[in-house]
C-alpha cells in the first residue's frame, strides 16, 4: 500500500521539471524594457560668488587654527562715528602728554591720548580738540561745558557741619 506522503516529492520534482522546461523555452523570447529618460526640473543658473567673498575665503582657510576674521574698513569709520556723536568734557595736560576725555551717548566715557590707536589726539586749542586717525582721517570735537543737574549740590562730597556753636 502506498501512503499518501509519498506523493509530496514526486509532486515537488514534476513542478521544478515543468519551470526547467518552461525557462528552457522562454528565456530567448525575453527583451529589456525600453530606456526612459527622467523628468527632471529647470534648475536656474547660480550666481557667480563676489570677489569680496573669494578674497575673504582665500585669507582665511576654513580649517586653519589661525583663523581670524578679515580686517575691514569698517572699524575705523565706526569709531570716527562714535567720536562724531560723543561729548568732549575735558582735556588734560601735563607737559607734553594730553588726553581727551568723551562721554558716549549711553553715558560711558573714554579716553584718547596723543599715543591712542587708532585715533590721536592731534592739537586742542581751549575750544576745539582735533583727532587723526591712522589713514588720515581728521575729527574735530568742540569742548562741551559739564553741567551739574539742578538742585544738587555735590553729592560725592557730604556737607560738614560747622564747628562753631550757634
Amino acid at each position: 500500500m502506498i501512503k499518501p506522503w509519498y506523493m509530496v516529492p514526486v509532486l515537488a520534482a514534476v513542478a521544478l521539471a515543468g519551470s526547467a522546461a518552461w525557462w528552457q523555452t522562454k528565456k530567448d523570447q525575453w527583451q529589456a524594457p525600453a530606456p526612459r529618460i527622467p523628468d527632471l526640473p529647470q534648475f536656474e543658473q547660480l550666481p557667480a560668488p563676489s570677489s569680496s567673498v573669494a578674497k575673504q575665503a582665500l585669507e582665511r582657510p576654513l580649517l586653519w587654527t589661525s583663523r581670524k576674521p578679515a580686517d575691514s574698513g569698517d572699524k575705523k569709520s565706526g569709531m570716527a562715528q562714535e567720536l562724531l556723536q560723543s561729548r568732549l568734557m575735558a582735556v588734560f595736560e601735563s607737559g607734553k602728554e594730553r588726553v581727551a576725555v568723551l562721554q558716549r551717548q549711553d553715558g560711558s566715557v573714554f579716553k584718547i591720548g596723543a599715543v591712542t590707536e587708532p585715533w590721536k589726539l592731534q592739537s586742542f586749542d581751549g575750544r576745539k580738540a582735533y583727532f587723526v586717525a591712522a589713514d588720515g582721517q581728521r575729527v574735530e570735537r568742540p569742548l562741551e561745558p559739564g553741567n551739574p543737574p539742578a538742585g544738587k549740590a555735590n553729592p560725592a562730597r557730604p556737607q560738614q557741619p560747622s564747628l562753631a556753636n550757634p
